[in-house]
C-alpha cells in the first residue's frame, strides 16, 4: 500500500504506577496488543516477517513515570481521531492509557528525529531537613563539572551535561521535600539521565563525592545517602523551531518553517 493511501495517527499516552517498571520492549509489545484489541485498521510492513507499522518516542528509563509518551500508528483506513482514542483507551490499562490523538502528515519526520527537548520533574523526600543552599551548591557543583562518569555493567561511560542539560530549578514544599525540574536536550548522541544527576547531588550532600576510577555512579539501583524517596516523571517532550521555541508533537506541521 502506498504512503498516500495511509493515515498517520499520533498518540500521547502515560506510563505510571506499577507499569513504570516495564522495560521499553515490554511497553512496545503491550502497545501493539492494545492496538489490536482496539480493532484499529493498522498497516503492516512488507517482507518475510510483516509487523505493525508503529514507531515510538525515545525509550524511558525503567522506573521513570511519564505523562507524555508518544507513538505514531499507520492506519490503512481513516478513523476519526476521537473514535480511535476512545478505542485505544478502552483496550488499555489506566497506567498505560492514551490521552490524546491526532492525525499528522504521513511525510512528517519521525518522533525520534522531531523530539529534541524533554522536561523531567523529580520529587524528592530527604531523610532529614536539608538547607536549600546546600542542595543548590550540590547542583552547581555537578553542573560546573560539565560531565558525569558512570558505570553500565562493566563499561564506564560519560554523560555530557553541557549538551544534555539546559536548565535546573528547585521548588521546596518543606524542609524535607522538594521538586527538581530538569530541562534537557536529546539527540542521536544520547540524552540526560535524571537518576544519575540526582545520585551525584545526593553523594555531595552526604559529604562524599561521585568521582573515582571506576566511577561511583551506576546505571542500576542506587543506594541513596540523604534521600528517602525519589519519583522521576517525564512531563514534556517537544520539538523545536529554528528560533528556539518549542513545538508540541501534534502541532508540528510548521516546526521547520
Amino acid at each position: 500500500m502506498s504512503e498516500q493511501a495511509l493515515f498517520r495517527l499520533r498518540v500521547r499516552y502515560v506510563k505510571r504506577g506499577r507499569l513504570r517498571y516495564l522495560g521499553h520492549l515490554e511497553v512496545l509489545h503491550t502497545i501493539e496488543r492494545i492496538v489490536r484489541r482496539a480493532g484499529l485498521p493498522y498497516a503492516v510492513t512488507q517482507g518475510f516477517s510483516p509487523h505493525m507499522r508503529v514507531s515510538f518516542s525515545s525509550a524511558l528509563p525503567v522506573g521513570t513515570a511519564s505523562r507524555c509518551e508518544w507513538f505514531d500508528l499507520m492506519l490503512t483506513e481513516y478513523v476519526p481521531a476521537p473514535r480511535a482514542l476512545e478505542a485505544l483507551q478502552s483496550a488499555a490499562p489506566l497506567d498505560l492509557a492514551a490521552q490524546e490523538a491526532a492525525y499528522i502528515d504521513v511525510r512528517s519526520e519521525s518522533l525520534t528525529a522531531f523530539i529534541v527537548r524533554a522536561t523531567y520533574e523529580v520529587s524528592i523526600e530527604f531523610t532529614t531537613d536539608v538547607e536549600p543552599c546546600a542542595l543548590n551548591r550540590a547542583i552547581s557543583t555537578v553542573r560546573e563539572r560539565k560531565a558525569l562518569d558512570y558505570r553500565r555493567g562493566r563499561k564506564s561511560k560519560r554523560l555530557d551535561l553541557e549538551r544534555t542539560l539546559a536548565d535546573v530549578s528547585v521548588t521546596w514544599n518543606d524542609a524535607r521535600t522538594a521538586t527538581i525540574a530538569l530541562e534537557t536536550r536529546l539527540d542521536n548522541d544520547g540524552a540526560m539521565r535524571p537518576e544519575l544527576f540526582i545520585a551525584a547531588c545526593d553523594l555531595l550532600l552526604a559529604g562524599e563525592d561521585y568521582l573515582g576510577d571506576p566511577p561511583r555512579l551506576d546505571i542500576g539501583p542506587y543506594d541513596y545517602r540523604t534521600i528517602k524517596r525519589v519519583v522521576v516523571e517525564r512531563v514534556a517532550q517537544e520539538g523545536e523551531r529554528p528560533d528556539g521555541t518549542a513545538v508540541y508533537p501534534i502541532r508540528c506541521a510548521d516546526a521547520r518553517a
